[in-house]
């Protein structure tokens, strides 16, 4: 039976951000208050800014080159990026947990590893619910929003939150709530979900040091750990919001300063890169395990099948073999399992990934892309070459 707090490593659960959801109803147990949440923090970073916006005239027309509702990186990051994020504390923890589950219900742990195994989650759990840790991510994003402002500032090209005027460049209203609302709201949900990430790697490290059963032969070719591929796959809806903020952001600069698209191409296909080995690099701490799995399954079968085959071939290749009554003998059989056992390790993978890992990763970076693409593409030829990425 699976012990029940040994296996729930809830990243959405802990910290003050969790206790505040608790208290207010918007925790995500269900997907009503989840959703709710995710409406209330976009209306919080996007609507204000909006107001104040159309108060300084600055939401439409031409009183500046970006006016607000101009704006692609404004509605990515405050409407679609804090979304996705938001709604991130379900869709990766409930995959997770999952893979957790797997642990026990392969009974992949022994009697010794379980006892390590619950105590690593309970060290995980506390790690998540730690207050300094939280305030430092707050102190962090207001940090990066103060930076990001500072550099628009010293720009010198008057947008919906910034003006010139007689002493330099000054904050509109909009501007103040950017700087003290709406960007810290969205750094600060990606930090969160960093620090939770890099938690979640530190705790796969972990357990690939524990005593395991891994079994070189099994079919997913990754010594039973093929499911913790599955559980990485649940970081694209994180890769999709970075993905989106970044694409808006390079919007901006082809439409607005005149950046050709051309000198982009790098930048966008970096970001799929990188942004899909970070989320997979987790499970490289299996490496040299499975390497290892690999290396000893194939000198076992080698020598196995050294002596099986010698034997077979003695009784039914010989002179004196009689090979007619090899029909309906187990020996013929025997040596096909060996070959298929021989194979299976062969082909076992020394890092638990495969295409259906990376797939939904490298359309997640690539999907907001399309659009700023198909100004310089046509969209068919954009989607021809995802296919053949992804494929």
């Amino acid at each position: 039976m699976t012990p029940r707090g040994a296996t729930e490593l809830e990243l959405e659960k802990g910290g003050p951000t969790w206790k505040l959801w608790m208290r207010t109803g918007l925790a995500p147990a269900e997907p009503a208050p989840l959703g709710r949440r995710a409406l209330l923090l976009a209306a919080i970073c996007w609507v204000p800014l909006l107001v104040f916006s159309l108060v300084d005239g600055l939401a439409t027309g031409d009183s500046v080159p970006v006016p607000f509702l101009r704006d692609f990186a404004a509605y990515a990051r405050f409407l679609g990026a804090v979304i996705l994020l938001t709604l991130a504390d379900v869709a990766v923890p409930q995959r997770l947990r999952t893979a957790l589950r797997q642990f026990y219900t392969a009974r992949l742990l022994t009697r010794t590893s379980e006892a390590k195994f619950a105590d690593l989650v309970a060290t995980a759990r506390r790690r998540i619910d730690s207050t300094i840790v939280e305030l430092v991510l707050v102190a962090l994003a207001y940090l990066g929003s103060w930076s990001a402002i500072s550099r628009q500032l010293e720009n010198g090209i008057p947008t919906w939150h910034a003006l010139a005027g007689a002493e330099g460049e000054t904050l509109t209203l909009a501007g103040w709530w950017s700087l003290f609302v709406s960007v810290p709201v969205f750094q600060f949900l990606f930090l969160r979900w960093i620090f939770r990430g890099v938690i979640w790697a530190t705790f796969l490290a972990q357990i690939s040091r524990l005593e395991l059963r891994l079994v070189a032969t099994h079919p997913d070719r990754a010594g039973g750990l093929g499911f913790l591929s599955i559980g990485q796959a649940g970081f694209a809806i994180l890769v999709l919001a970075a993905s989106m903020s970044l694409s808006a952001v390079l919007a901006d600069e082809v439409v607005y300063s005149g950046v050709p698209l051309e000198s982009l191409y790098s930048v966008m296909a970096g970001f799929a890169v990188v942004a899909t080995l970070v989320v997979l690099a987790p499970l490289l701490a299996f490496a040299p395990r499975l390497a290892r799995l690999k290396r000893e399954a194939l000198l076992a079968y080698g020598a196995l099948s050294s002596r099986h085959d010698s034997a077979f071939a003695e009784k039914w290749v010989g002179e004196s073999a009689q090979a007619e009554s090899l029909v309906g003998d187990a020996d013929a059989s025997s040596l096909a399992d060996l070959v298929t056992g021989y194979e299976r390790a062969k082909a076992l993978r020394p890092i638990p990934i495969d295409v259906m890992t990376i797939a939904p990763l490298v359309v997640a970076a690539a999907l907001p892309m399309i659009p700023l693409l198909t100004t310089k593409l046509p969209l068919k030829d954009i989607l021809k070459g995802l296919v053949r990425v992804v494929m």
